[in-house]
């Protein structure tokens, strides 16, 4: 059955991608704030704008436009190297990936129907391959459009990067490309500039609190003690 929905998105992307790029979409990776402590459960969203424009000294940022279906792969336990910022290279096994949801932004409240893909989880390898949805209309605005879910395995740092490879591919309804790297306007009055710094972030693990630690140590001890009481009580007894 997932071959099948792969092959249906694909499918379908292939129907949309046929005539030139037409307009632009900056993608964000954004996790909670903070750091995660060994075995904390988080989730991390793929959020989606348009481009952040410069006008009249103000920055705005604004909408992506029609937004119809997407695809993309999703890498982790690996590392942004500021040499090769487009990349990821593989890393130790901080974070399991355990699911892939759908975001609020396609089905538009519900108004919307959508045919979502979660992907392929490959926890060995750090991948999460062909992430997609394919929605009945296209949608103007801005939002997220896929949660996943992580597990902190152990102590460490890595990240979360949206790998810009072939898979990675924005259509809207009129069947144009959307595109995802630098983001670029026509218009003389208005000037942009790159905006996809965010296509990965940084997670870090930290051990379990010393708190817990000693929580669990002093459980411990609870425990040896009272066994051991237990046992002078029965050898009482049984003088």
């Amino acid at each position: 059955m997932k071959i099948a929905k792969v092959l249906m998105l694909s499918a379908a992307l292939i129907l949309l991608g046929h005539n030139n790029a037409f307009a632009d979409a900056v993608l964000s990776v954004v996790p909670p704030a903070g750091t995660f402590d060994v075995g904390q459960t988080f989730t991390v969203g793929i959020y989606v704008t348009g481009p952040t424009v410069i006008h009249s000294g103000h920055t705005y940022t604004s909408d992506v436009s029609d937004l119809d279906a997407f695809q993309f792969d999703l890498a982790f336990n690996c590392s942004v190297l500021t040499s090769n910022p487009t990349g990821c290279e593989p890393g130790a096994g901080v974070l399991n990936a355990l699911s892939v949801t759908e975001g609020s932004f396609l089905p538009d409240g519900g108004a919307n129907p959508t045919f979502f893909e979660p992907g392929t989880i490959d926890n060995a390898n750090g991948e999460i391959s062909l992430i997609g949805d394919v929605g009945a209309s296209g949608v103007t605005g801005s939002g997220t459009l896929v949660n996943i879910t992580f597990q902190a395995l152990s102590p460490g740092m890595t990240s979360i990067a949206i790998l810009a490879n072939d898979d990675l591919q924005f259509y809207d309804s009129n069947f144009n490309p959307i595109v995802i790297d630098d983001s670029v306007t026509t218009s003389p009055n208005k000037e942009t500039f790159p905006t996809n710094q965010f296509l990965s972030t940084p997670i870090t693990v930290t051990p379990e609190p010393p708190s817990v630690q000693l929580m669990l140590l002093g459980s411990a001890m609870a425990l040896v003690a009272l066994a051991f009481s237990n046992r002078r009580v029965g050898e009482g007894r049984a003088i």
